[in-house]
């Protein structure tokens, strides 16, 4: 017989029971649905798909190197194993007799126990009782905290209590109670992630930026800084911020990946950054101050950052206002694209750790300030910046494509990529096939536009050598 000390509770039509279970008694106990039910027809499905990397890695990976660990409850779903629910009076020696003969605690605590062997499996939180159950029976790939087997876990039980209701009827509602409680869950935001995480690296060293880098600094709380908005990943052209929270998280992501770390590994024996395991302080404060030289050098480079980014995107300006720009550097999607080349120039510059000093990445970032990053310039008009209609706007059609078109025109462009002449040719009439336009656009003026991108490599190129002579 199992016996559980339980609160028990209802909401609709489910009675439930919370009880606590030892890590090792969910090991051993508490089963997946493909374990009970041979079945694996949809009708009879009562689970999402398992994530073995999920479990396996992620979760295992948390449960086994932080001693802060904690779970919110699983819910089991009780199917078999003749379950009992006894209420347990309160003793008045103990319990004052106003509260020992209260109707709502004589009905709420007692005991749940099983006669026969039970037979119930997690409803929700599959992935946290995998991954109990690859530490507990020694199968992950690490091994399990110091007094791991006597951790207790906060589980709600939900019993079939009506017998005479068919199979079919209760699996029916199992399905119904698992969609009820993971349709109306809502994971935290993007940016509530970033602002709140102090496991993560990149979270971490992104708020240091706001805070402590002048470029990004707030005036008081982070979250009100004057250069990075902190809602939502796309900008609007008459906000005043540079960036958003995301795309500075992920610009410094790239940036710190170098090719070096993604070879050898960030840590001795560790192969890459596990963002729920915050790194020792040490290497945190290394990471900022190598962070912050890539600021330093990429800021220098490109002295149109420091422009105002209110100027800075606008769309319907065409060529009447020399004061005014559309420039893709002000937009989330070229300053993502942008870490991503800066990344490759220094790590092809200094191959042996992927940085230097800041004069020295400021000269190998040198030929980004080279390329036209006006969007009514030659390589972006009706290709990023389009105008159906007339009325200009980021494409939004096949834009993934396009960018990654981009992308491999401006490492050539960048001599980070070399092409033979049919390469060359492919990779244009990639770009002109993606050119958007009410009419078609004619050769001649494609020509000029692609004319305009090799004079840049040209000029590009010629620099190059002149400072490698």
């Amino acid at each position: 017989m199992r016996i559980y000390p339980a609160i028990r509770a209802r909401m609709g039509d489910w009675n439930y029971y919370i009880v606590r279970m030892k890590m090792r008694e969910i090991a051993q106990e508490v089963n997946l649905a493909h374990d009970i039910y041979e079945d694996k027809t949809l009708s009879e499905a009562v689970q999402r798909t398992l994530g073995e990397s999920r479990a396996k890695k992620d979760i295992v990976g948390y449960l086994a190197r932080r001693e802060d660990r904690f779970f919110s409850s699983i819910v089991v779903a009780a199917t078999e194993g003749a379950p009992t629910w006894c209420p347990v009076e309160m003793d008045p020696g103990v319990v004052p007799p106003i509260f020992a003969n209260a109707k709502t605690l004589r009905e709420s605590f007692g005991v749940l126990s099983f006669g026969d062997e039970p037979k119930y499996f997690a409803l929700d939180g599959q992935h946290r009782v995998h991954a109990i159950k690859l530490l507990v029976k020694g199968d992950a790939d690490m091994k399990p905290p110091k007094g791991f087997d006597e951790d207790l876990l906060s589980v709600i039980v939900v019993l079939r209590e009506e017998h005479d209701v068919p199979k079919g009827e209760w699996l029916r509602r199992y399905r119904r109670l698992f969609s009820s409680l993971n349709r109306y869950a809502k994971p935290t935001d993007r940016d509530t992630n970033i602002i709140m995480d102090e496991d993560d690296l990149f979270a971490i060293l992104t708020r240091r930026l706001i805070t402590d880098y002048d470029f990004f600094q707030a005036p008081g709380n982070e979250k009100e800084s004057v250069k990075v908005q902190t809602k939502g990943k796309n900008l609007r052209n008459n906000v005043p911020y540079f960036t958003t929270l995301q795309t500075l998280y992920a610009m410094n992501e790239t940036l710190l990946k170098t090719r070096a770390r993604e070879g050898r590994g960030w840590f001795p024996g560790s192969e890459g950054i596990n963002k729920q395991i915050r790194p020792e302080e040490e290497f945190i404060d290394k990471a900022y101050a190598e962070l912050s030289e890539y600021w330093d050098a990429i800021l220098r480079a490109l002295p149109d950052l420091h422009r105002k980014p209110v100027d800075m995107r606008r769309h319907a300006l065409g060529d009447k206002d020399d004061k005014l720009q559309d420039h893709l550097l002000f937009w989330p999607i070229g300053q993502e694209l942008f870490a991503k080349l800066a990344r490759d120039l220094l790590d092809d510059k200094f191959p042996e750790n992927g940085h230097a000093d800041v004069e020295g990445m400021k000269t190998a970032l040198k030929p980004l300030s080279r390329i036209s990053w006006e969007l009514h310039g030659s390589l972006w008009r009706y290709f990023l910046l389009v105008s159906p209609g007339g009325s200009w706007r980021m494409r939004s059609e096949d834009r993934k494509l396009a960018i990654g078109v981009a992308e491999r025109i401006l490492r050539w462009v960048l001599n980070l990529d070399s092409l033979d002449e049919k390469e060359t040719a492919e990779l244009r009439a990639e770009w002109e096939e993606l050119l958007y336009h009410d009419d078609p656009i004619e050769e001649e003026e494609r020509s000029e536009m692609w004319k305009e991108v090799e004079e840049t490599r040209a000029n590009i190129m010629t620099e190059n050598e002149d400072a490698d002579m």
